[in-house]
């Protein structure tokens, strides 16, 4: 998948983007074949976002494994209004470059509650996907619970106080289509937001530098991983009133990217 989007940025542009053999990344080292001596290449929460005019993030190629962790520390979101905002993007934008993230964390509930109130529903999909017998194709199953999350803190609220309402706050369901779903609309539309500014950097691939127990090898440590974000990057988000800010949205915006997702 890597190598199919380089060629296509090659085709347009004549800029070559190197793709390395494996494409796992993480925080912390991990070894993936002690025989062959293959490990995780490094990777920075700081710097993982978005493209943008900002600061400098880490171009990750598609395709990519990213490993966070003790995410809970280091995107913890009691502190959400100073979490990069480009780091926000590219989690909703992931799959658009087929991105997959995994963090590892001890407590999920670090996870806002402010933010988690304001959704109406969720639905958990469970089961999804294609299926085939012999050489005739059946229809894509999708099976999902729902959830209505405001109902259920009304419900949960109104038991406090001794009214017990017997309503029903989650359901199963499920839906069938011909085909796959992602068929029917340009699902890779965020694409160039991962390629903004690449033909300045191209992608990165770095090493993970094995730490000391001596006093300059524990301050380098804590200081690759902090355990709250650096004042630079907080003060990178906060521009001087009457600027004008410049991100990368904008700029795609410009060149006709935005919103260019053909209707079915």
């Amino acid at each position: 998948m890597a190598i199919d989007l380089a060629k296509r940025f090659y085709a347009d542009s004549g800029i070559r983007l190197e793709i390395s053999d494996t494409l796992y990344f993480s925080n912390n080292k991990i070894i993936l074949d002690k025989r062959r001596g293959i490990e995780t290449w490094e990777v920075d929460l700081q710097r993982l976002g978005l493209p943008n005019d900002d600061f400098e993030v880490q171009y990750l190629p598609r395709g990519s494994a990213v490993f966070i962790q003790e995410a809970d520390i280091l995107a913890f979101c009691r502190d959400w209004e100073s979490l990069n905002n480009y780091l926000i993007n590219l989690i909703k934008f992931v799959r658009h470059n087929l991105i997959t993230l995994i963090f590892d964390m001890q407590v999920g509930g670090a996870l806002d509650k402010a933010l988690r109130r304001l959704l109406v529903g969720m639905y958990y999909v469970v089961k999804s996907g294609v299926g085939r017998f012999l050489f005739f194709w059946k229809r894509q199953k999708w099976k999902f619970l729902y959830i209505r999350n405001q109902l259920n803190a009304v419900v949960k609220e109104l038991s406090t106080v001794g009214v017990n309402v017997k309503i029903k706050v989650a359901e199963w369901g499920k839906f069938r289509i011909w085909g796959d779903v992602f068929d029917r609309y340009n699902s890779f539309s965020g694409e160039p937001y991962f390629l903004y500014g690449i033909e300045n950097v191209g992608y990165v691939y770095k090493r993970h530098i094995d730490g000391d127990l001596s006093v300059d090898g524990i301050k380098a440590y804590c200081k690759a991983h902090p355990l709250e974000r650096p004042d630079e990057v907080k003060k990178q988000q906060t521009k001087p009133k009457g600027s004008k800010p410049t991100s990368a949205f904008n700029s795609f915006k410009k060149h006709g990217y935005y919103n260019k997702t053909p209707r079915s």
